[in-house]
């Protein structure tokens, strides 16, 4: 063999096992935290700060998962700060977080929240404190919405209010069964939904 061969097998050589390595550790190793589509940057822990809650805790920066939830519709979630236990690592808990759901007709729906929480095996997600969701020309406001991804169930709870141009919604709790395709309002103790609907 020439010299020119040589060098050219033994790079085409190194070349092969850094793209087997690439693959393996991108697909294949087990330590992975899948979902996981965004370089995050490694922060240190804060002893004081609710979302760390251990030496066990890994903290992250501008988190982002991507997928696809039971009824085939695309979503991102985002987080600005996002820590996960690494007894639990499908448990994200995420600070000033928010949500896309991209729906197969078209329409987007946003929400976010101060804080919450990820689960990136079910996709589950749990949001806290100063929701605010909006679809086309409607608005909700609450103090916690949970979407059970795995239950095809959307629960909003806590000062719930909706804003439309066809009318308001103040209620304590509403249930929505995406799979049925049907809203569940009511109030906690003895108050009552209240619903202004406008022609």
């Amino acid at each position: 063999m020439t010299k020119r061969k040589k060098r050219i097998l033994t790079i085409q050589i190194v070349i092969f096992i850094i793209g087997s390595l690439m693959i393996f550790f991108t697909y294949y190793n087990k330590n992975d935290i899948s979902g996981l589509k965004k370089t995050s940057d490694l922060v240190k822990p804060n002893p004081n700060d609710p979302i760390e809650n251990g030496q066990n805790t890994n903290t992250f920066e501008n988190i982002e998962y991507k997928g696809i939830d039971l009824n085939g519709n695309r979503y991102v979630i985002m987080s600005e700060m996002a820590s996960f236990d690494i007894d639990k690592p499908e448990l994200i808990d995420m600070k000033i977080m928010s949500a896309i759901f991209y729906f197969k007709d078209g329409t987007i729906l946003k929400v976010k929240g101060d804080y919450g929480t990820y689960n990136n095996k079910s996709n589950d997600m749990e949001f806290r404190e100063n929701i605010v969701a909006n679809y086309i020309d409607n608005y909700l406001y609450a103090d916690n919405l949970d979407y059970y991804n795995s239950k095809n169930l959307l629960t909003i709870y806590g000062n719930v209010k909706t804003e439309s141009i066809k009318g308001n919604i103040s209620a304590d709790n509403i249930e929505i069964d995406i799979s049925k395709r049907t809203v569940d309002l009511s109030m906690f103790g003895k108050g009552e939904v209240k619903v202004k609907i406008r022609n």
